[in-house]
């Protein structure tokens, strides 16, 4: 976590867990290509940030720099469903597009238990920074998001004891609705996807 608690954080934020790249739009893109009998593209992973911050309804792009944290767990160095293919050709790199400026970060495991411990913590440091004012959250679709709702709660309550007038626009991307009243918006992440692996409405 030493690293990660040196990062300076941007007012947008887009924390990624690796394994959602790697394990669930992989999935996505093989059972697609199945069902649709046609090979789909590799995730467009820029492409993709830009739909995300539209899908969280950000319009006003005049503060352009947003913060990419990707947390990376036991895959390695690979991104195996996306261009770019690998992490390090991301970390500490930036690129424009005509939405934003992304910058790049991986986070890696190191010696945390899981990734998702990582996750956690991540969580918690972006959502304590006063500099943030909106936070993109892709984990894990195995995450326990019970506790990772509970975290953010946490946190937001301490801050806002520091920083009453400044809230934070929390939004989760997830596969499906989550079964629980969930601090922040929820967003579906497969529209996202769709537009991006050259999907249309009507094959979903």
């Amino acid at each position: 976590m030493d690293r990660a608690a040196e990062l300076k954080l941007s007012e947008r934020v887009i924390l990624v867990d690796v394994s959602f790249l790697n394990r669930t739009v992989g999935m996505v893109r093989e059972v697609m290509s199945a069902r649709l009998g046609r090979p789909l593209p590799v995730l467009d992973l820029v492409a993709w940030l830009d739909c995300l911050l539209l899908d969280a309804g950000i319009r006003d792009f005049s503060s352009a720099e947003v913060q990419v944290l990707l947390v990376q767990g036991t895959d390695g160095d690979a991104l195996s469903a996306c261009v770019p293919s690998l992490l390090s050709d991301l970390d500490g790199k930036a690129c424009r597009t005509g939405l934003a400026e992304y910058v790049f970060s991986v986070v890696p495991t190191e010696n945390m238990a899981t990734a998702e411990a990582l996750y956690q913590d991540l969580l918690a440091l972006v959502l304590n920074n006063t500099s943030v004012r909106q936070a993109l959250l892709v984990p894990a679709m195995s995450a326990d998001e019970e506790k990772l709702n509970e975290v953010t709660g946490e946190v937001l309550r301490e801050r806002r004891k520091v920083v009453k007038e400044q809230e934070v626009q929390v939004v989760w991307f997830r596969m499906e609705a989550p079964a629980f009243p969930s601090v922040g918006q929820w967003c579906p992440v497969v529209p996202s996807l769709a537009h991006v692996l050259g999907l249309r409405e009507e094959e979903l």
